[in-house]
């Protein structure tokens, strides 16, 4: 007697599937490729009259059916569901048969294709050999019903469920999985249609030797993804040993877990190492699966690649988020000591490091087992925020007093890089009230050219005589700041040259490494003999050399953030003024260089400080202290306020 497993020829596996609606999201679809249109069953046989249903899997939305022939068959779609059904009396030709072809569109133009076949009457078969199929024990295949009539019923001998699972009907298609060896004698499964047609089905459940696709899996790390290995033959009962080195299997999974469902193997790390995997099925036969789980590589926390410290008297803290312990930093070499006082590895997996100056090197971290991180580390500038509260003044009365030889210069050269923050006539940057300095012009607070202030006398011979009003040099540039929303970063030079014989001459201004073309203030200077040297002693204002005011006044205060500013006792060249615009001198480089008197690099990155030192060659006796600002300036300490740098040669 036969146990009947019977299925509706309409009845249809539910899968999933997703759809992109071209009306719902126009911006969505430009940006994500259209995907196959796919449909469970793309040939389907009918008799005259009836119906059958195909699901769509995947699609884009918006579907539509065209039919090539309604006089054969017609077709709807709802959802993702399409009705297919033959039509009543068609013309059928002399095989007593006819085909025709049903579209499905959706929203993306994709298109599958139905082959439609119409009879008065189908002799059932199915896309099998006549002697049927072997299994192993786990193997599911795919029985398809290539012609029938409908209404399927499929059965199997009673108590034949212990050795095959027959699965549920989908459209013309269902799955056949092995369960237990059947032996010499096949387990038949017999497929009845609704005109009464059978068709049956020989299954053998054979044992086999275990077989696997692949015999080795590597993981480049603890924390990698699994990977799958396919059971090509097996007889089911699928267990896991695990053998490391030369000891005994074991069932506990430390390198790697393994775990098996529907003949794949899934193969999950957890820790490093190599093992052997012993898969063995329920009749006894085994493979080995050698399996490495490489180590981690070193990471630090957040992924960073790269370390940045902002400014040379900061510090830095970041854990070392992975890797494989017993960390350590290879000792530092003479070019990491350049750019950092101390770098150290704590008990934690902490790497500390402490700046020293303005620059990059790369320190090397190891760890228990040879892992290596090449970490640049980069000591980045920064930028001093001068507002109404703060400004810098340099004793240069006081200097010239124990360096007579520097009163009177023949030459000199203000190099300044800074950025620009507000707009205000009268803003002064850096240099000397009534002497030699760069300002902004006095026409409003807004388009504000760049002027060098200085000071001629009528005649050069005698600087006791009568001077010219306020002689002053303008650029044809107009100042970016960000209250006027086109702020940006300048490096601006402005040169003195006693040794030319006219204004024209003797007076530079360079604006990013391009010498601007100056307009006087007044016609009545404009080509006349300079003086032969300017006299730092007779500063007037706060009888300073300053950076960010001048005037002895609150209001001729200089907004702006400052990276660097430079004092040489040359006339620079304009070769010279571009090739290093940009350039961050070493401490070294810098007070070895007997032109270069003042360099001031306020790039510390912390609060709480009183003075930015000098490195140039002139010490100490140029230091710049920090002062507040007000018509009586007295000194202050500067707070933890700065802004990074970008070098202007990108304008």
């Amino acid at each position: 007697m036969k146990r009947k497993l019977s299925f509706l020829f309409l009845s249809a596996l539910a899968l999933p599937f997703f759809m992109v609606s071209c009306s719902d999201d126009k911006e969505e679809q430009e940006v994500k490729p259209a995907t196959d249109l796919v449909v469970d069953n793309n040939s389907v046989t009918l008799l005259q009259g009836d119906e059958i249903t195909v699901g769509i899997t995947s699609g884009n939305g918006d579907y539509y059916v065209k039919p090539f022939d309604e006089s054969i068959a017609t077709a709807t779609v709802s959802g993702n569901k399409v009705t297919i059904k033959a039509t009543e009396n068609s013309r059928l030709e002399e095989n007593n048969r006819i085909e025709t072809t049903v579209l499905v569109v959706d929203g993306r133009k994709k298109v599958a294709r139905i082959q439609v076949q119409v009879a008065k009457l189908w002799d059932l078969t199915a896309d099998v050999p006549e002697e049927g199929f072997d299994l192993f024990i786990g193997e599911k295949k795919m029985v398809k019903i290539l012609t029938g009539n409908g209404n399927y019923e499929i059965s199997i001998p009673e108590g034949a469920d212990k050795y095959i699972e027959v699965g549920e009907l989908s459209g013309q298609v269902f799955p056949v999985t092995a369960k237990f060896e059947t032996g010499a004698e096949p387990v038949e499964i017999t497929i009845t249609d609704k005109k009464g047609k059978t068709v049956v089905i020989p299954v053998v459940v054979n044992i086999v030797d275990l077989t696997l696709k692949a015999n080795e899996a590597v993981f480049a790390e603890p924390d990698a993804e699994s990977q799958y290995i396919e059971i090509e033959k097996g007889n089911g009962g699928y267990s896991f040993t695990y053998q490391v080195g030369d000891g005994e299997p074991t069932t506990e999974a430390t390198v790697v877990e393994a775990t098996e469902k529907e003949n794949l193997i899934t193969l999950k790390p957890k820790a490093r190492g190599d093992v052997k995997v012993i898969v063995t099925d329920q009749k006894g036969s085994s493979k080995e699966i050698a399996v490495t789980v490489n180590p981690y590589e070193i990471k630090l926390e957040d992924n960073a690649t790269s370390l940045t410290i902002n400014g040379f008297d900061n510090s830095k803290e970041i854990a070392i988020s992975r890797g494989n312990g017993e960390y350590q930093l290879a000792p530092l070499t003479d070019d990491n000591r350049k750019y950092l006082k101390s770098a150290e590895i704590d008990e934690n997996g902490h790497l500390k490091i402490e700046a020293n100056w303005l620059g990059t090197t790369t320190l090397i971290i190891t760890d228990a087992v040879g892992k290596k991180l090449d970490l640049p580390v980069t000591v980045m500038p920064m930028a001093t925020f001068l507002d109404s509260d703060r400004c810098f003044k340099i004793d240069i009365k006081k200097f010239v007093e124990g360096n007579q030889a520097l009163d009177n210069m023949q030459q000199l050269t203000f190099e300044m890089v800074f950025y620009p923050t507000y707009s205000r006539a009268l803003q002064s940057f850096i240099g000397l009230e009534g002497v030699f300095l760069l300002r902004c012009e006095s026409n409003g607070d807004t388009d504000l050219r760049f002027e060098i202030a200085t000071k001629i006398h009528k005649d050069p011979n005698n600087l006791n005589g009568d001077k010219y009003n306020d002689p002053r040099f303008r650029s044809q540039q107009k100042m970016g700041n960000d209250r006027q929303g086109n702020g940006k970063w300048y490096h601006i030079a402005i040169v003195f040259d006693g040794t030319q014989g006219s204004t024209k001459e003797a007076y530079k201004m360079y604006i990013n490494g391009v010498r601007e073309t100056l307009t006087p203030a007044s016609s009545d200077y404009e080509d006349v003999r300079p003086d032969p040297y300017l006299v730092l002693s007779s500063v007037s204002g706060d009888n300073a050399l300053m950076i960010g005011r001048s005037g002895n006044s609150e209001f001729r205060l200089g907004y702006c953030a400052v990276a660097q500013a430079r004092m040489w006792k040359v006339a620079r060249t304009a070769e010279q003024i571009k090739e290093d615009m940009c350039k961050y001198y070493s401490q070294e480089e810098a007070k070895a260089n007997t032109d270069l008197l003042g360099y001031w690099i306020p790039s510390n990155g912390v609060g709480d400080i009183s003075v930015f030192k000098n490195y140039g060659s002139a010490g100490d006796g140029l230091d710049a202290v920090v002062y507040n600002n007000g018509k009586s300036i007295s000194p202050v300490t500067f707070p933890d306020r700065y802004k990074r740098v970008e070098c202007p040669h990108s304008y």
